[in-house]
């Protein structure tokens, strides 16, 4: 389409843990040595996961009786479980997201929330005073951060950022059920209370969501999205990162990897 950038969508099939995180930081180091377009990719999981935040302790999380993953981003845990997943890979200087973490935060929430409005989600921002005082429990969606998406009054999307001198990844987990039961063996009793879900107030599917996410982001970013799968070298680059890291317990368990930056530096030229 004449004007408008192109852009590369990524439709997966719902993965593993380990797939899917060694995935996205595949996609951010592919973008980080310029070898890619700014990319949207849209997944889900193949079974419940739990994600904890980059250097978030285990210690909450003993006998969870899910596979834990460490993300490459912070924040805390989330519960990957009947949901959409998005991220978002592009480089650091592009004019959108020139505005540092809070401006990309902005310009890609307001994306997500006009998709769920569009799907008859009455999603709203949150704003300061939403968060409240707990401030203490381990999970992302027990309290919402600046720029995120809220449905009745209760955490929908949570989201979170890793930035590279060149290029950056935002992804985020949301919400079209709530396993109670199971969130409330991980994260508490009143953490189910604290969380919302399309399915409260759509009948859409995932599907439609990634119909409606990809539409509203072409819209506001002025993009042309082209559904494509990865190169060789982010392949290659995925495959090496989840050996060395998502598929280790010094990564997942203790946040480390040993000289994982050194050994992946020639893996893309």
């Amino acid at each position: 389409m004449p004007g408008k950038e192109s852009w590369r969508l990524i439709l997966d099939p719902p993965c593993g843990g380990v797939v899917n995180m060694a995935r996205d930081e595949a996609l951010l180091r592919a973008s980080d040595r310029g070898l890619t377009p700014p990319t949207l990719r849209l997944y889900e999981w193949d079974e419940p996961t739990l994600s904890i935040g980059r250097l978030q302790s285990t210690y909450p999380f003993k006998g969870a009786g899910v596979p834990v993953v460490r993300r490459i981003t912070g924040g805390r845990a989330v519960l990957h479980h009947m949901e959409l997943t998005y991220s978002v890979v592009c480089g650091r200087t592009h004019p959108l997201f020139s505005a540092g973490i809070h401006g990309a935060y902005r310009t890609l929430s307001s994306c997500i929330l006009k998709a769920l409005e569009e799907i008859g989600v009455p999603a709203v921002f949150s704003v300061p005073g939403d968060a409240g005082r707990s401030r203490h429990n381990p999970s992302c969606f027990h309290l919402p951060a600046r720029h995120e998406i809220l449905a009745g009054g209760r955490k929908l999307v949570g989201s979170s950022q890793r930035r590279f001198r060149g290029a950056f990844l935002q992804h985020g987990s949301i919400l079209f059920g709530i396993d109670r039961d199971l969130v409330g063996r991980i994260f508490g009793d009143d953490a189910a209370g604290r969380m919302a879900c399309v399915g409260e107030f759509s009948e859409a599917g995932t599907s439609r969501l990634r119909a409606a996410i990809a539409r509203r982001m072409e819209e506001a970013l002025g993009a042309d999205f082209k559904e494509e799968g990865l190169t060789d070298a982010e392949r290659y680059l995925e495959e090496a990162i989840a050996e060395k890291r998502y598929a280790s317990a010094a990564w997942n368990m203790d946040g480390e990897c040993g000289r994982i930056e050194d050994e992946l530096r020639l893996t893309c030229t």
